[in-house]
């Protein structure tokens, strides 16, 4: 377990995959020798929802309940979750599968690759769209709670797919992977992938297991 006497540095050298995601909490520049007390009061961040944060990505074993974290803090990290995958995820995958191509522009495999991530990918940004337009603003919308309802229940519906779609492309890419390849884009690739893979579940973790029960919550009250 992470804990606030923990040297930041030292949890980030543990999983350096950490580092999107204190960035994304604000926490990714002067981390020097502090620890995460420290860092969280310096930048007036509440080290609870941190470490929490910290912790899921850091093992599947951990999970927080619905009453330990906010809301308010966990849409905002959502969304800036949303950010960065549109930012920097998406390109960086299409950036590898472009390098592919130029220096196997015929191989069919490439082509295939390329057309299952855009399928994915338009799903994944009206299902993003779907969130921050009509998930996320529940909170402070005047809906009625059945309207409100078959709105959760259609976000709940939507992450069933998000482990196998993202594992199907690995094995369809581990399985016809083209002679003379560069492999070590090949690799690069995958890693990216398995990456995207890991961040898709953990966030669909969160918006199940904390924003569905939470949102639910509000409605019966």
């Amino acid at each position: 377990m992470i804990t606030g006497n923990d040297k930041l540095s030292d949890v980030i050298g543990r999983n350096i995959d950490l580092l999107p995601i204190i960035h994304r909490l604000g926490l990714s520049t002067n981390i020097g020798e502090r620890n995460i007390n420290e860092i969280c009061s310096q930048n007036a961040a509440d080290v609870n929802f941190i470490l929490i944060i910290l912790n899921t990505y850091s093992s599947d074993n951990y999970f927080p309940k619905p009453d330990d974290l906010e809301l308010s803090p966990l849409i905002d990290f959502l969304i800036k979750t949303h950010t960065y995958h549109k930012q920097v995820t998406i390109p960086r995958l299409y950036g590898f599968i472009h390098q592919l191509k130029q220096n196997m522009p015929n191989e069919k495999l490439l082509h295939v690759i390329e057309k299952y991530l855009n399928q994915y990918i338009k799903k994944l940004f009206q299902h993003i769209e779907f969130e921050e337009k009509d998930i996320f603003p529940l909170v402070n919308k005047k809906e009625s709670v059945d309207e409100r309802s078959v709105n959760i229940k259609k976000l709940f519906r939507q992450h069933t797919n998000v482990e196998n779609e993202i594992s199907d492309l690995k094995t369809i890419i581990i399985r016809h992977i083209p002679h003379n390849v560069n492999m070590d884009l090949i690799h690069d690739l995958l890693h990216a992938l398995s990456h995207f893979e890991k961040e898709q579940l953990d966030h669909a973790r969160f918006e199940d297991k904390i924003l569905i029960p939470k949102l639910l919550k509000l409605l019966s009250s």
